[in-house]
């Protein structure tokens, strides 16, 4: 089963990496990896023209109503959202390197869209309240080490360090959260949210991705693995 990859570049051979504005439908996937601070350099080098992208099928994305020569970034922002939810509704599994959730103003036609607006949440959650910012030390203690993301605890936890924590008094959270593993303090920092029939991993980045990007690809295909048995 194939993976699509948004943001951070992981060599795999069943992996398929893009960025947030080029990739696939996300709904054509079972699994998604999304590296959440990419999402908002993607959106912004949109906004400000300092890079250019284009879209799967090679359509130029800009900033503005889409035209014949161009595709709509609040177009692209919107087909990201719907087929996120496709993909929850069938069931994917969604591994997100968190980062707190933050605005976007520039976006053109838009109300105020914010990094995780593509992503749906349980009844109750929210990213822009719930998400706490925090600048942790490396380091993570396990509390479910039968989680199917246990592997990236145990094998990674002295190369990341959280950038948020979740908020635990979020209403229900224990309806639809799972808190597998926690900082040196305690503090929420992996977390699996239920969302429709499918799941949302909330996991600490990594400080450095260049360094062994192989073994980190590695670790998370086989946690994907664990999540089909």
């Amino acid at each position: 089963m194939r993976t699509l990859v948004i943001g951070v570049p992981l060599p795999h051979v069943t992996f398929d990496n893009y960025s947030f504005v080029s990739a696939p439908a996300f709904s054509d996937y079972r699994r998604l990896i999304v590296e959440t601070a990419a999402v908002s350099t993607s959106v912004e080098e949109v906004v400000s023209g300092a890079a250019e992208h284009r879209t799967f099928a090679g359509h130029p994305v800009t900033n503005g109503p889409s035209s014949a020569q161009a595709f709509g970034l609040q177009q692209l922002l919107e087909m990201r959202r719907r087929e996120t939810e496709w993909f929850l509704a069938r069931g994917g599994v969604v591994a997100c390197f968190a980062h707190p959730d933050v605005a976007h103003p520039g976006v053109g036609e838009s109300c105020g869209w914010r990094r995780y607006a593509w992503l749906p949440a349980p009844p109750g959650f929210r990213y822009d309240q719930h998400l706490l910012p925090g600048f942790g030390i490396p380091g993570a203690e396990l509390n479910e080490p039968d989680h199917t993301f246990a592997l990236y605890i145990t094998e990674l936890s002295p190369r990341f360090a959280y950038r948020t924590t979740v908020d635990e008094t979020a209403p229900n959270f224990s309806d639809y959260g799972r808190v597998f593993a926690r900082s040196r303090g305690g503090a929420a920092i992996a977390v699996e949210l239920t969302v429709d029939d499918g799941r949302v991993i909330l996991l600490p980045p990594l400080l450095e991705t260049e360094p062994d990007r192989t073994s980190t690809a590695q670790i998370l295909h086989a946690c994907f693995e664990r999540c089909a048995r």
